[in-house]
């Protein structure tokens, strides 16, 4: 089975968690959980949108993560794929969990970034409309 259709059955069993899964040495979050991730602690998405989307970073970055998660009271579970997705770690707010909120914040902090990334592409080509959009900026 697919790391990506094994996320999705995790996903299943724990929607409301970050799933991390350790992969050598890093760990990759995916799909909803990877905004989450980039968002918190600017770590780059891979793919062109939140069903393709992951997010990676290495092992000794782990404890600072689990912090800040535990901190904002932030389910997440850390599975390991060398031996078959096996549970290594999981915590569990019960209903003080802030994923779902966390995860709105996420996904449009990332629009947003998307958005501003694309407009940056286009001003790069095209400086001309640059000169106009610092004119609009300059004269209020």
């Amino acid at each position: 089975m697919s790391i990506v259709n094994m996320i999705k059955n995790i996903k299943e069993l724990f929607p409301e968690y970050i799933v991390f899964v350790k992969i050598g040495n890093f760990y990759v979050v995916y799909f909803n959980d990877s905004y989450i991730i980039s968002y918190l602690f600017n770590y780059k998405i891979k793919g062109n949108n939140i069903n393709e989307s992951s997010c990676g970073f290495p092992l000794n970055s782990i404890n600072k993560i689990k912090y800040i998660l535990e901190n904002r009271n932030i389910n997440y579970i850390i599975v390991d794929k060398k031996h078959n997705y096996e549970e290594l770690e999981k915590m569990n707010y019960k209903k003080k969990n802030k994923y779902n909120e966390l995860l709105d914040e996420s996904i449009k902090y990332i629009d947003k970034l998307n958005r501003i990334n694309k407009i940056k592409e286009y001003l790069i080509k095209d400086s001309t409309k640059l000169d106009k959009i610092e004119k609009i900026l300059y004269e209020r």
